[in-house]
Parts: structure tokens; C-alpha cells; sequence
């Protein structure tokens, strides 16, 4: 059972965060929600009401007690088996009358091929309060001792919260009923019923890393578990193991078991890198006596996390300037230089910090880890602070440094670690309060004082504690919406137009959002300059954010192609300890710009077609979703190839071959299809224009099978002496136009071809007959 400290814990925690206010938008992901416990018989059949005045009663002590379990399920058919993990919050400050949420992740477990080892003593099928010495060996010692027994392993360690590989993700449990009876009448056994609802999770395309939940479950699962003796090594936990059967709709699916393996719901591992110069940041006094830092904060929320305190004095990398503000690519760099080369985030569940100096006015760390795999690391800047610029009521702390201020340093150190772990500001989501994941400036102002906000002082007030929004996200979120390498950060969180149906716009006679770009036609690989603004048209003052990039996170787009498919472009840095709600005055704007291109979700553009980019700037206000959005900007592509060659490419080139040392397409310039960046024309070479383009493929084809490669160069000299040998000259249009003594075209390429006479720097063919004049329009043709 839980303890007394515990249960004081948990309500400290509620009182620090305040009262639960409900998100303004919901997650689009399964997540479990309150849930009452029941006290009562719920077998299949309805418990007999005709009992005698004094019925016999056994009581039931099935102590279904909180913290993690290490589920098993067993399917009565097929090969694979589940494995993973079930979250009992009997301590949720969000969890109703009964405080209580469960949740749960399961992974496929393929078979062993191989010998199959002499399982366990038996544990029996008795309740634990009728369970008796013969039920099996369930000690250490007896485990130890026993004959013919298999070899138990060393080290001997402790069951512990497992960590599961991510590609084996199967499922997500969302627990709705619990029943654990006190007392049931004889000869009825002792049952603890789960129901849960099943959500089946799709694996992401390879190279990506968000995959999805159905919007409803995939079926509704019923456990019925009797409490046993735990088996070694589950009974070095000293908590209950229970073993029974899972029903689907009435029917034996299998046999399940659960073992408590730890009072926490989640393990994770920070590990600490400081760069030479910086300052890292240190445990501070939580005014009992004892210390705070990232273990107890995280130890509140119901996290165990191992805080590894690793390099010192790292040195700084060539080229990098430390004292200045650094860039998200210099971070990752540096990431994966220094930390440990055993990193495995399908073992462990770790994140790494770097602690850099920086300057004032850097944002005083980043979440930078976009890159690759999402969410691995984070950084804290030691020498950025607290700037009157972002808050006027930094008080005490008003334009020092983090380093000299340790509570609010720890604090924003925290709030960069919880981002890893798939979180945001609860500006977005709920509404700034004095927490972790509200931004600074914006903790400033809630302390701003009484007549402000909660009475306090920056930073002396400050609470080191998640509220109750981010305590339920973090315990009860799937595995791979918060485990670091899963899903791209805020990829949960709805953005962009298509919840336009859950947000509250303004009037535009209230604030307006004007979004411009610098054309409407853009080529395949070329990135689209987009520009929006936000302007108060009323006549009061408004509450609305201080920046509105999308790496502030107020911002989103959207980009949809013809066909209704959406796609996210997500910012590669979260640059956000700056951004709070800030009023914004009557006339006033605020402006940002976005080259939409690639991002963590892919290509914004990936094939012809129109395409629409919807902006929306959203935010919450007391709770409420609000904010303005624009879409119908429509983009389209150039004419392409019908192939879809990628931008920059031919034929000719997607098949391997050079062009006179630059690629070039075998299209004509009318088409309007731009060259490869930094190509050179190859002016040596006839253009192939008009319905001359089929001829010049067909010919590099044949010419490609016969010998060494070609390109549009020789295919059109190809063409050309074709054209000759059916009398069909192309000089005929050049001396028509009154070019006494110029040489058809066809003569010219054809001497070239054959006696592979160079051509002049500046012109086209150069004729191997000094007396045969050329004609400068040709020249230009050339």
C-alpha cells in the first residue's frame, strides 16, 4: 500500500499547481482519464441477493496498490506473445473522487527458437490470504537452493521498470473500470477486474517516427486476476503479483499476469555535459531542510529519474564561438561528440543535456534536437538571464545572469528537459501559472504580485513542480509520445485549420492575420517564403503572444495537398523561453516569416499540383482556445516532366550521363522549367525544341546502347544528321533570313560529330572550314 509520506506528497504537489484547469484543446492521442474503483463482486453473474442473515465472508486484501506493473499476456492462439507496462495513479490530483487513472503499453514479444528452458516452480491458483508454503518457492534463499532447479543469473538485481525496443510497440491501454472487492461470499474467489479499452498502434514508415492510433479503440478487453504468491525474482519487489485470464466480449483470449516493479509510473536517464566556461546548474534548498533538483522534481511528478552528472570543462568546438547564442546544428554536433557512445534509446529512456554559456538574450536554453532523431537532447545557456526586455518583474533577478540566480536556473534547465519529453507551454494548452512548463517571463508575471497574480517574488516563489496537466501527460501518454527518439515534438497537439472547429477566432474588426508570399508558383525543391502578421484592430488592449514564429509555438502551418492530405510544418528548433502573452495595443503588430520547405514531417511539396498553406496563431485564454488562422494560399508547381523528375534533373541525367560537364535539360526554355542551380549552359549543343524533344530522347536511348554514355548534346547531334539524311535541313530558316554564306545547322553539328572539332568560348560550332563564315544568329542559337 501506498504510504503516508507519499499521499502528503501528491497533495502538496496539488496545492503547489493549483486547481486542474482543462486543456483548451485535446490531445489526438488515446490518453486515460479518471476513473472509480469499485469495492463490489463485478463476476459475470450478479451477485445473489436471497444470502442468509449471517452469510460466511472471505475477505479480499488484493492491495492493487500504485505505481508501475509489469504486465504479461499470453494469447491462447497464435505465436506472439505482449509484454509491457500498466500505470496505476492512485495519487492523480486530476483523478476524481477516487484520485485514480490507469493506463497501460503493450509490446509483441516474438518467440524464443531454441531450447526451451525448465520454467519456474509452480505459484499455485490460491488466494493470497488461503496461500500456503507449498505453493512453490518464492524466496531468494529457497529460489537458491532448490534441486534441479535452473541456474538463477548474477548479478541478482531487483525487477525494475523495463524498457521495451520501439519498433515492438503494439498498443496503448486505456484502463475504464477497475473492481477490487473487499469481501465476497464463500465459495466465491477473490477477482480484481480490469476493463480496458485496446488501442492498436500502426509502426511509422521507415525513416520516420510518428505512427498512429485509431480514433477508437480496437477492442474492449476485460481482466480477471487473483492475487498469488510473486515468483523469483518479482518477490524481491515486496509487491503483489496477480495471474488470471483476459476476455474479449466473454471469450478466453489468454492468460495475463501482473508484477509490481516500482512506486514510479516512468524511468528516464539526463545525462549532464558542461562545456568549458559554463556553469551547470545546482541543487537549491525546498525550504524543509532538504534539497530540490532534477530527481525530486521529477520524483513528484511520479518519474524515477537518474540524473548522471558527466563531463566537465568540455571543450569548445572549432568554429563555435561559446559565448554566443548558438545554433541547433552546432548543439546536435556537439551532442554526439560528447555523450556516452553506449546511448540506446531502445534500452533506456535517455536524454542528454549540454550546458553552454551563451550570452544574454539567447532564450536561456533550447529543446534544439529536431535533427534526425527527434527529441534526444537539450540545452541550458549558464550565462543568458533574465533581461527587463522580457519581463518587467524579474525583480531581484532583472538582468543577471542564470548562473547567479540557481532556483530560477533549475527551473529553466527543468523546463528545457520536460520539452524532450514531448511537452509544451501551458500558455498553448491551459493558461500561464506558476510552473514548470509556463515560460519564465511568464512565471515573472503570475508573481508579479497580489494584485497581479499569486503573491511572490521572483524567483524566491518559484514552484519547481509540474502542474496537473503536464503530471497526466507525462505519467499516462503513450510510450512513443513520450519516450525521447518517438514522436516529433508537439506532433500530438492539435494545430493548424483543421481544429479550427475547437478554437474561438477573433472578429476582424477585433485582430487580423495577414499572410503574404513571395510568389504563388513555385518550383519542385524550391522553398516558399511565407510572411504573416497580426495586427490589433480594436480599440483595447489584447492579450495575445509577444511572438508569433513557429518556433515560439503559438504559430502552425498546415500545407494540404488536392487530394485533402494534410501535412505539419514543424519548426527544427523550439526557441520559446522568450514568448509569453503580452498585451498588445490598439494599431500594434507583431510579424513573423517561415521558408516553408522541409521539416520534421517530410516535404512540404511533394508532387505537381495546387496546394493550400493555412497559418494559425492560437493560444489560451483562461483556459479557452483562442487565436485567428488564414489558408487558401495557394502554391503551385511549375510544368515538370511527366516522370516527376526531381528539380534540377533530365532524363538524360536520371540515367547516369553527363552533359558537357553540367546537367541540362533536353526541354525547351518555353516550358519554363529553370536549370540546376549553378549549371552551365552547354552552348555547344542544338537545342532541342518542339517535337524534336521525342527524337532527341529515342536518340540517347539507342546511342546509350550502343556505346559509351550520351547526353542531350549528342542526342540532338543525333537528331540533326537524321534530319539530313532525309533532306530535311535545319540551315533552311537561317539563310531565309538573308545570312549569305551560313552553313546549315545540321553540316555544322555533323563536321563536329564526325572530325570532333572543339567549339569557341563564346559562340557555338566552330566550322572545320575556315572559309565558311558563321552566321552570329546561329552563333546565338548555339
Amino acid at each position: 500500500m501506498c504510504n503516508c509520506s507519499e499521499h502528503e506528497s501528491s497533495g502538496s504537489l496539488a496545492k503547489m499547481t493549483g486547481a486542474s484547469v482543462e486543456p483548451a484543446m485535446k490531445p489526438q492521442v488515446p490518453l486515460s482519464r479518471q476513473i472509480s474503483i469499485s469495492d463490489e463482486d463485478s463476476g459475470d453473474q450478479p451477485a445473489s441477493t436471497d444470502l442468509q442473515p449471517f452469510p460466511p465472508f472471505r475477505l479480499c486484501r488484493l492491495d492493487f496498490r500504485e505505481g508501475c506493473y509489469q504486465i504479461n499476456f499470453r494469447p491462447t492462439a497464435g505465436f506472439v506473445s505482449f509484454e509491457g507496462t500498466l500505470r496505476v495513479d492512485r495519487s492523480a490530483p486530476d483523478g476524481g473522487a477516487d484520485h485514480l487513472i490507469v493506463s497501460g503499453d503493450l509490446y509483441s514479444k516474438r518467440p524464443v527458437i531454441g531450447p526451451i528452458p525448465h520454467p519456474l516452480p509452480p505459484v499455485g491458483n490460491k488466494d493470497g490470504d488461503a496461500a500456503t508454503a507449498d505453493a512453490g518457492l518464492t524466496s531468494l534463499a529457497g529460489s537458491l537452493s532448490a534441486v534441479d532447479e535452473p541456474a538463477i543469473p548474477f548479478p541478482i538485481r531487483r525487477p525494475r521498470i523495463p524498457i521495451f525496443p520501439r519498433a515492438r510497440y503494439h498498443s496503448y491501454l486505456r484502463v475504464t473500470s477497475v473492481s477490487a472487492p473487499v469481501a465476497v461470499p464463500l465459495p466465491k474467489k477473490c477477482e480484481l477486474t480490469i476493463v480496458a479499452e485496446q488501442f492498436n498502434y500502426t509502426q511509422p514508415p521507415v525513416g520516420q517516427f510518428k505512427g498512429t492510433f485509431p480514433a477508437t479503440p480496437s477492442r474492449t478487453v476485460t481482466m480477471k486476476l487473483a492475487k498469488v504468491p510473486a515468483p523469483f525474482p518479482f518477490s524481491l519487489t515486496g509487491g503483489p503479483f496477480y495471474e488470471g485470464r483476459l476476455f474479449e466480449g466473454g471469450v478466453d483470449k489468454g492468460s495475463v499476469s501482473l508484477a509490481w516493479v516500482s512506486k514510479f509510473f516512468r524511468r528516464a536517464t539526463l545525462e549532464i555535459d558542461t562545456l568549458v566556461g559554463a556553469v551547470r546548474p545546482a541543487p537549491v534548498p525546498d525550504g524543509a531542510g532538504g534539497t530540490e533538483f532534477f530527481d525530486t522534481i521529477f520524483a513528484r511528478t511520479g518519474w524515477q529519474l537518474t540524473v548522471v552528472q558527466d563531463q566537465l570543462n568540455v571543450p569548445v568546438p572549432s568554429g563555435v564561438v561559446p559565448t554566443n547564442c548558438w545554433s541547433s546544428a552546432d548543439l546536435h554536433a556537439l551532442m554526439t561528440t560528447v555523450r556516452n557512445p553506449a546511448t540506446n534509446l531502445d534500452a533506456e529512456w535517455r536524454v542528454h543535456m549540454i550546458v553552454v554559456p551563451a550570452k544574454l538574450g539567447c532564450s536561456r536554453g533550447i529543446m534544439y534536437d529536431q535533427i534526425g532523431v527527434p527529441r534526444e537532447g537539450c540545452a541550458s545557456f549558464s550565462d543568458d538571464g533574465y533581461p527587463t526586455s522580457d519581463s518587467s518583474n524579474f525583480g531581484l533577478a532583472a538582468n543577471r545572469k542564470q548562473r547567479d540566480v540557481p532556483r530560477a536556473f533549475l527551473r529553466s534547465a527543468t523546463h528545457e528537459l520536460t520539452h524532450t519529453l514531448n511537452q509544451i507551454h501551458q500558455e498553448q494548452e491551459t493558461a500561464a501559472d506558476n510552473s514548470i512548463m509556463t515560460t519564465t517571463p511568464s512565471v515573472a508575471d503570475v508573481l508579479g504580485g497580489p494584485a497581479t497574480g499569486e503573491p511572490g517574488v521572483f524567483p524566491d516563489q518559484i514552484k519547481l513542480a509540474h502542474n496537473t496537466n503536464v503530471r497526466h501527460h507525462l505519467n499516462h501518454m503513450p510510450d512513443p509520445v513520450i519516450r525521447p527518439g518517438g514522436w516529433p515534438f508537439a506532433s500530438w497537439f492539435p494545430t493548424g485549420a483543421p481544429q479550427a472547429a475547437d478554437r474561438h477566432d477573433f472578429e476582424p474588426s477585433e485582430l487580423t492575420l495577414a499572410v503574404t508570399a513571395t510568389t504563388d508558383r513555385v518550383a519542385l525543391g524550391q522553398p516558399l517564403d511565407l510572411t504573416w502578421t497580426m495586427t490589433n484592430t480594436s480599440g483595447v488592449s489584447l492579450r495575445t503572444p509577444n511572438d508569433v514564429g513557429i518556433e515560439a509555438l503559438f504559430a502552425s502551418i498546415t500545407v494540404t495537398d488536392a487530394e485533402g492530405r494534410e501535412r505539419p510544418v514543424r519548426p527544427f528548433v523550439i526557441l520559446c523561453e522568450h514568448a509569453k502573452l503580452s498585451e498588445l495595443e490598439p494599431g500594434k503588430s507583431v510579424t513573423a516569416s517561415a521558408k516553408v520547405f522541409w521539416s520534421t514531417a517530410g516535404f512540404a511539396f511533394e508532387r505537381p499540383g495546387r496546394y493550400r498553406v493555412d497559418v494559425a496563431v492560437s493560444w489560451s485564454a483562461q483556459g479557452v482556445m483562442v487565436g485567428r488562422a488564414v489558408g487558401d494560399r495557394r502554391v503551385r508547381r511549375l510544368s515538370v516532366q511527366r516522370q516527376r523528375q526531381p528539380f534540377g534533373q533530365s532524363r538524360a541525367a536520371s540515367r547516369g550521363r553527363q552533359m558537357g560537364g553540367a546537367r541540362r535539360r533536353c526541354l525547351s526554355p518555353r516550358r519554363g522549367v529553370p536549370a540546376l542551380a549553378g549549371a552551365q549552359p552547354d552552348r555547344g549543343a542544338g537545342r532541342c525544341t518542339g517535337r524534336r524533344r521525342r527524337r532527341c530522347a529515342r536518340a540517347a536511348g539507342a546511342r546509350r546502347l550502343r556505346g559509351p554514355a550520351a547526353g542531350p548534346r549528342q542526342a540532338c547531334e543525333a537528331a540533326s544528321r537524321a534530319d539530313r539524311r532525309h533532306g530535311r535541313p535545319r540551315g533552311t530558316r537561317s539563310r531565309a533570313r538573308g545570312s549569305p554564306g551560313a552553313q546549315t545547322r545540321g553540316e555544322g553539328e555533323e563536321a563536329h560529330g564526325a572530325k570532333g572539332v572543339g567549339r569557341s568560348r563564346s559562340h557555338g560550332y566552330r566550322s572545320p572550314d575556315p572559309s565558311i563564315a558563321r552566321h552570329p544568329r546561329r552563333a546565338r542559337r548555339g
